[in-house]
């Protein structure tokens, strides 16, 4: 189908093909140790965005993070689910989820699940992540590829977006600092950089919220036509969530928004309520 010539309805559902990883598409590199005594987040956190082209609604996505048991131990179980609504979900109907389920201290994983429904399309597989065997890598065992070497202490997509929430945006950055994190996804490896654009408060619907803005650098191709082509906005606070992503596709600008939020572990300080 000619893009330019299709529905307002199905441009504002192609997005979603890549709504989970454009949520937790960026990170920053890891640090030398684990140490954490500050935490960004708790079991109980629960964020639920819309997701728009225009004033078209396409979509929504939902962000948690549970309990969970793992091989018998506590385990942080997150949990990301983004599908389409309303028309959208008539003309090209999506599914996607993912799952990690991580280490409480370290939040490296143990397990990753990618669930994809879009359209005709359906893909399900499983990772396993031993971060402990060898000294100079961490072996993957992947239910579509077999036994991977991926860099030391890889993360997947979704364990690496808290990973950097937890450990690494409480440090300094200074406007132009390029951080960058080795994840394993889609049976590949990835380094996932960002760039720290600087401060910027921005409106939603929830009220004026002050903001830390990244500009992740994409890969190019059938989605986004450069490496610029997608900002995310966290909150200011000691929380660090996305309120919102902004990314340029070749149909136009897509957004996701921030519209319910609960179980955060810090007070939401930088969200100036609407009077």
């Amino acid at each position: 189908m000619c893009l330019a010539h299709s529905s307002p309805y199905v441009r504002s559902t192609l997005f979603l093909k890549v709504l989970a990883c454009v949520i937790i598409l960026f990170s920053t590199s890891l640090g030398e140790g684990y140490s954490q005594q500050k935490k960004a987040f708790r079991a109980g956190e629960k964020l639920k965005y819309s997701v728009h082209y225009g004033f078209i609604r396409g979509g929504e996505a939902v962000m948690e993070v549970r309990k969970g048991n793992y091989d018998g131990k506590q385990v942080n179980h997150l949990y990301l689910n983004g599908k389409t609504v309303g028309m959208a979900n008539v003309l090209y109907k999506v599914d996607d989820t993912y799952q990690s389920f991580t280490n409480t201290e370290t939040d490296l994983p143990y397990k990753a699940i990618r669930d994809i429904k879009e359209g005709s399309y359906k893909h399900y597989s499983e990772q396993i992540f031993d971060h402990w065997t060898r000294d100079d890598s961490t072996i993957v065992y992947s239910t579509k590829v077999g036994e991977v070497l991926s860099p030391k202490n890889s993360n997947d997509i979704l364990s690496a977006f808290y990973y950097m929430r937890n450990h690494l945006m409480w440090k300094p950055l200074k406007v132009g600092d390029t951080l960058a994190v080795e994840t394993y996804f889609t049976d590949e490896i990835y380094t996932l950089m960002a760039r720290f654009q600087g401060y910027e408060t921005i409106k939603t619907d929830l009220g004026k919220v002050e903001c830390m803005r990244f500009l992740p650098i994409v890969i190019t191709g059938r989605v986004f036509k450069s490496q610029d082509d997608m900002t995310v906005w966290f909150s200011n606070d000691s929380n660090f969530i996305p309120v919102r992503i902004k990314f340029d596709i070749f149909v136009g600008s897509v957004y996701c928004d921030l519209i319910e939020y609960e179980g955060l572990l810090n007070p939401f300080s930088s969200l100036k309520p609407q009077k």
